[in-house]
C-alpha cells in the first residue's frame, strides 16, 4: 500500500528537538500539542509524515528522522544571526517573509507531497506559504486560534496587522479546515462554503495519567500567557472575591509574561498575599504537577477556542469553572463537565469556585465526569484517526475534481 505523503507546516519546539539541533542559543518549549500529536502517527504504516518548521537561533537548515517522522528546521529571523527581528524594524514584514517563504516553498516542492496540513494561520511569518501554491497541493487548515477575532481588543502593531492581514487571506481563499466545532461558526463569515472537520489537539495523556497529587497546595491555580485577553486580571478579581468569605484562600498563577501589573491589581485588591506567581514553568512535567496539587482550574479567557490548558486539566482530573467563551460550552453540549459562567461574570465564578472548594465530593465527581468525557473527545487515538479521516476525504475529493 502506498503511503500518503503529508507535510506539516508548523513552528513547535521541546527539550527533545533542540538537543538534536545546531543551535547557538536554547528558547523556551512552546506549542506542545504538536509533538503530543505527533506520537499518534509515529508507528503508522499508511502515512509519512514531514514536519517543516521555522526555528529561532538555528544556525543551519537541519533534517532528521525521529521515531519515523521528517522533521525540516529551517533558520529564521535575522540572516546570519538568525534571532528575531527587533520590533521597531521589521524588515521581514516589509518584504512579506520572502526569503523563509523561498525555504518552505523549495523543500515542499522537492517533497512533493500528497497533501499540505497547515497548523495555525495566525502565524504569519511561515502560514502566508500556503498563499503561494494556489491549489498545486490539496490543503487542510488546523485552527489554532484567530489573531483577527481579537483587533478590536488588542494593539495593532505592524506584525499583528501583517497576522491579521495574512490570517484573513487564508480563512477566505482556502476550503478544507479543522479544528474545534465552534471555529467553523468564525469562518462562515468569511468562508460560507468552507468544508470543517471536527478535531481536537491531543496532550500528554500519559504525563497527565502518570503525575501524582503531592498534596493540594493551591485552591486555585491559573496557567497560560499573561495578557488581559486570557483573562488572568479576572483571576485576580475572583480571588479577592472568594476572600471576602475565605480569608486564607491560596491561588497560584503560572505563565511567560510581565508579572508586575497583575501583582498592582493584586495589591489593589487586597489579596497580593493570597497568589503566588511563578512565571513560567519550563517542561510540562513541572507545570502538571503544580496543576495536580491545586483543587480548582479557573479559565477565564475573553477570546478562545478551546485551549489545551482545559483539555490538559481535564486529564489530570482537576475541576475546572470557565467562562462560557468561543468552543467552551461545547464540553457541556450533552451534560455538566465543567462548571461554565457568562464571560465576564467574575463574581459568579468566584460564586462557583467557592461552592467547589467547600465541597470535596462534588470536586471529585465534576473531576471524574469531564476526565471520562476528555477520553471519548480528545484522546490522541480518536483525534489521530480523524485526521487520517480528514486527509483521506479531502484526497477522494480533489481526485474527482
Amino acid at each position: 500500500m502506498k503511503k500518503i505523503r503529508v507535510i506539516w507546516i508548523c513552528h513547535f519546539t521541546n527539550e527533545e528537538v533542540q538537543s538534536m539541533l545546531p543551535l547557538w542559543k536554547h528558547r523556551n518549549e512552546f506549542a506542545p500539542w504538536i509533538p503530543n500529536l505527533l506520537r499518534g502517527f509515529e508507528n503508522r504504516k499508511d502515512i509519512e509524515i514531514h514536519v517543516i518548521s521555522p526555528h529561532e537561533y538555528l544556525k543551519k537548515y537541519t533534517n532528521f528522522i525521529l521515531r519515523n517522522i521528517h522533521y525540516h528546521f529551517i533558520p529564521c529571523g535575522i540572516p546570519f544571526w538568525h534571532r528575531h527581528w527587533p520590533g521597531k524594524f521589521r524588515f521581514d514584514i516589509f518584504i512579506n517573509f520572502y526569503f523563509l517563504r523561498r525555504r518552505f516553498k523549495g523543500i515542499i516542492d522537492h517533497l512533493n507531497p500528497d497533501l499540505i496540513n497547515l497548523f495555525g494561520a495566525e502565524n504569519a511569518y511561515y502560514s502566508s506559504v500556503i498563499l503561494d501554491f494556489d491549489g498545486k497541493y490539496p490543503e487542510l487548515i488546523t485552527i489554532q486560534g484567530f489573531i483577527s477575532q481579537m483587533k478590536s481588543a488588542i494593539k495593532l502593531t505592524s506584525n499583528i496587522k501583517k497576522a491579521i492581514e495574512v490570517e484573513e487571506r487564508i480563512l477566505k481563499t482556502k476550503k478544507y479546515f479543522c479544528g474545534e466545532q465552534d471555529s467553523s461558526v468564525y469562518i462562515a463569515d468569511y468562508n460560507p462554503k468552507h468544508v470543517f472537520f471536527k478535531l481536537y489537539f491531543p496532550v500528554n495523556e500519559a504525563l497527565a495519567l502518570a503525575t501524582n497529587n503531592v498534596g493540594e497546595n493551591y485552591d486555585c491555580i491559573y496557567f497560560g500567557r499573561l495578557i488581559k485577553e486570557k483573562g488572568i486580571e479576572d483571576f485576580i478579581r475572583v480571588i479577592a472575591e472568594i476572600k471576602i468569605k475565605k480569608y486564607t484562600i491560596k491561588a497560584c498563577i503560572i505563565g511567560e509574561g510581565d508579572e508586575k501589573p497583575y501583582k498592582e491589581l493584586a495589591k489593589k485588591l487586597n489579596c497580593e498575599e493570597n497568589i503566588d506567581f511563578k512565571g513560567f514553568i519550563k517542561t510540562q512535567d513541572e507545570l502538571f504537577k503544580f496543576v495536580k496539587s491545586s483543587r480548582v482550574f479557573l479559565a477565564p479567557p475573553y477570546f478562545e477556542r478551546l485551549s489545551s490548558t482545559i483539555r490538559e486539566t481535564m486529564f489530570l482530573k482537576v475541576p475546572i469553572v470557565a467562562y462560557a467563551t468561543g468552543g467552551i460550552p461545547y464540553i457541556n453540549e450533552f451534560d455538566e463537565n465543567i462548571f461554565l459562567v457568562d464571560t465576564g461574570d467574575y463574581n459568579g465564578m468566584a460564586r462557583k469556585t467557592l461552592l467547589l472548594l467547600e465541597n470535596e465530593s462534588l470536586r471529585n465527581n465534576l473531576a471524574e465526569k469531564a476526565y471520562q468525557y476528555a477520553i471519548r473527545e480528545y484522546s490522541l487515538k480518536i483525534n489521530v484517526e480523524r485526521f487520517i479521516s480528514a486527509y483521506q476525504t479531502i484526497l477522494d475529493e480533489t481526485k474527482v475534481k
